[in-house]
């Protein structure tokens, strides 16, 4: 349950992989430790999208267009009790995201979740809590439609909206601190040291 926690919170604020690396734009060749001592390079393309901060934006964005547009196609103004569960669950992982970052990212920058070096289990849950997490979303979305709980609906979106923000702003805020910007691709999860970019003073 832990583990699954940890994969979900990555990927909305979350996630980890890999120690710090150095790059040669655009493409990076570092040496890292692999399973059973030995040593891979790893070649790093970072795009626009594969910066962590930047996947977090689209669905910050993508949450709160979402919530614009179904509060605008609400006819009738939806009880506000029924809409706090929702807020107060973001409000919840803002905070417990906010005192917890330091331990995952820094866990990320240990190189713990660059996916050569994880164990198979490991692998597998990562790989499958984006899926099952959206089809719990949906499901729980669809009961909801289909009992006409609008309020809730409401909620639920402005609930991850502020998740999305929260995460954005507090990675944004670690990654100024160090120097250093976490990278999200194929699987994996790293640090690039910014300053050996010319891009931190």
């Amino acid at each position: 349950m832990m583990a699954l926690l940890e994969t979900i919170r990555a990927y909305l604020g979350w996630c980890p992989m890999t120690g710090s690396v150095r790059m040669d734009r655009p493409v990076q060749h570092a040496a890292a430790a692999a399973p059973g001592g030995r040593e891979g390079a790893l070649r790093v393309e970072p795009g626009w999208w594969n910066r962590y901060h930047n996947q977090i934006l689209v669905a910050a964005l993508i949450a709160s267009a979402a919530t614009m547009i179904l509060f605008l196609l609400i006819e009738e103004t939806p009880k506000y009790w029924a809409m706090l569960g929702g807020p107060g669950f973001g409000v919840g992982w803002a905070i417990g995201f906010f005192f917890s970052h330091k331990k995952q990212y820094a866990r990320v920058t240990a190189g713990e979740f660059r996916r050569e070096n994880m164990g198979r289990r490991l692998r597998i849950i990562r790989d499958l809590s984006v899926p099952v997490a959206f089809i719990i979303l949906v499901v729980v979305l669809a009961y909801l439609v289909q009992n006409g709980m609008v309020g809730q609906i409401l909620g639920i979106m402005l609930g991850l909206s502020l998740v999305g923000w929260a995460t954005y702003g507090i990675t944004l805020f670690w990654e100024r601190g160090h120097c250093t910007t976490l990278i999200a691709e194929k699987g994996s999860m790293y640090t690039l040291d910014m300053a050996a970019e010319g891009e931190c003073a």
